[in-house]
């Protein structure tokens, strides 16, 4: 059985046309467009989970290959159609524990800022560990992967410089996604991912808040065939998160 999707042309007047699966039912749904391969979404349902998501569904509006953003309540909204139902959107984008069972019980795929994979999550790790393991995974030789923001633990394993404003921190080590990262405490509202390989020193320092909902809507462009992490799809998601406004510094 096989999915038709409807082509968007390039201009300002064209219509939203929804998406149509034969045997959806027994399917659990079609499988979404792929953001990379230059065809865009009809429309995102952004799930109504907290500022990160708010943040995300503001990234993903200004993104020029997104068509169309509503929140799927019960919300309020100044800024974006609320939705009760997931019937028009290709994607739902959501952030927390409770976001798999929404995107289960409104029947589209999600993308989620969770460590692992659920059922009904099409891409995971959209985070501001996910983004800095997608860092490290174009280094042949990641000597050093972390990540500081004001929302992790504290450490104290060892100290890692990270770009000002943040400085030299303590981190703690850790995993995530079944890869190591260490993680530090922002002493401020600033982020900084950071990998260095062997040749090259990789950053990008923003606002934490901002920095976590770009993080979780870039998601959308690691959206393939079969589920997989934003670091799977590096790349892509890197250059998505870069228009969405994050700037990558790169020391050689």
């Amino acid at each position: 059985m096989s999915c038709e999707t409807a082509i968007i042309a390039p201009d300002p007047c064209r219509r939203r046309r929804r998406r149509r699966c034969a045997g959806q039912e027994e399917r659990g749904g079609c499988a979404p467009r792929v953001l990379d391969s230059g065809r865009s979404f009809v429309r995102v349902g952004v799930l109504a989970t907290g500022d990160t998501a708010v943040r995300a569904a503001h990234s993903l509006a200004a993104h020029p290959v997104i068509d169309d953003v509503v929140v799927i309540g019960p919300a309020k909204s100044r800024n974006f159609k609320v939705v009760e139902t997931a019937d028009e959107c290709d994607l739902l984008v959501g952030a927390g524990a409770k976001a798999p069972a929404a995107a289960r019980r409104l029947g589209a795929p999600l993308v989620w800022d969770g460590e692992s994979a659920a059922s009904g999550v099409s891409v995971w790790g959209a985070s501001p560990q996910g983004l800095t393991l997608a860092l490290a995974s174009r280094e042949t030789d990641p000597r050093l992967v972390a990540l500081a923001h004001p929302a992790v633990r504290k450490g104290s394993d060892h100290k890692a410089r990270f770009p000002d404003p943040l400085g030299k921190l303590e981190t703690a080590d850790s995993v995530y996604g079944d890869r190591r990262l260490a993680v530090a405490r922002s002493p401020n509202q600033f982020a900084a991912c950071l990998a260095i390989g062997a040749d090259r020193r990789v950053t990008i320092v923003d606002d934490g808040a901002f920095l976590s909902g770009v993080a979780l809507g870039a998601g959308v462009a690691a959206v393939g065939e079969s589920p997989r992490p934003v670091w799977a799809a590096a790349l892509a998601y890197l250059r998505t998160a870069t228009e969405m406004g994050l700037v990558m510094a790169e020391d050689l």
